[in-house]
């Protein structure tokens, strides 16, 4: 007997696992305020690129708030996650640490700009909006406390000046890679020059890098 072939009906919507769904909802989300700020964000629109109607993305995100608090922690995994390759070495210190601050940064320019888009979206939405800036406190707050732990680690190994503040340095260090992010440097050469500038403001006179 000839072979029956079953044809599938083609109408039939796929049904797509939820964290699916939810990933492609807060790509669509992200993409959008990358290209267009958050004037760019509106739900009707997420949800027709993502192919279900609202009813659907509000069951996933109640409220644009908390869709926006999700961009924030998909903005923070790919901030920690998606970084540049380390650069091979003969011995890891504190400045090859911060250097490597100034590395990533350097990285999400080139490589990934939706990144830095989305970050300056939420910094400059932050002094009108009081949940948006918790969500940049914590972004910062997490970055900082990256670059703290390695100047902590130096000055304990005696690679840093005796006298340094910490935590002035930190926000010092922070504050020059955001200044390329908010192209206060207009050039890779600025950003280097002043990284360059800034850590030999730290470093320890006896072990001022040999280079």
């Amino acid at each position: 007997m000839p072979r029956v072939i079953e044809r599938k009906d083609t109408n039939r919507r796929i049904r797509l696992n939820p964290e699916v769904r939810r990933k492609m909802i807060l790509e669509a989300a992200f993409k959008a305020i990358a290209d267009d700020g958050f004037e760019g964000l509106r739900t009707r629109d997420i949800a027709a690129k993502v192919g279900i109607n609202c009813a659907t993305l509000h069951h996933y995100f109640p409220t644009k708030e908390d869709l926006i608090a999700s961009v924030a922690d998909h903005l923070e995994w790919r901030l920690r996650s998606e970084k540049a390759q380390p650069v091979a070495r003969k011995a890891s210190s504190v400045l090859d640490a911060l250097d490597r601050q100034f590395e990533d940064v350097l990285f999400y320019h080139l490589e990934r700009p939706d990144i830095l888009a989305v970050y300056r979206e939420f910094v400059a939405r932050a002094p009108r909006d009081q949940a948006i800036s918790a969500l940049v406190e914590r972004l910062h707050g997490g970055w900082r406390a990256g670059i703290l732990d390695a100047l902590k680690r130096g000055k304990k190994d005696g690679l840093l000046r005796a006298d340094l503040d910490l935590d002035a340095a930190a926000g010092l260090v922070l504050s020059t890679a955001w200044g390329f992010v908010s192209k206060i440097f207009a050039s890779r050469k600025d950003l280097i020059a002043a990284a360059r500038q800034l850590n030999s403001w730290m470093i320890a006179v006896s072990d001022h890098r040999k280079s």
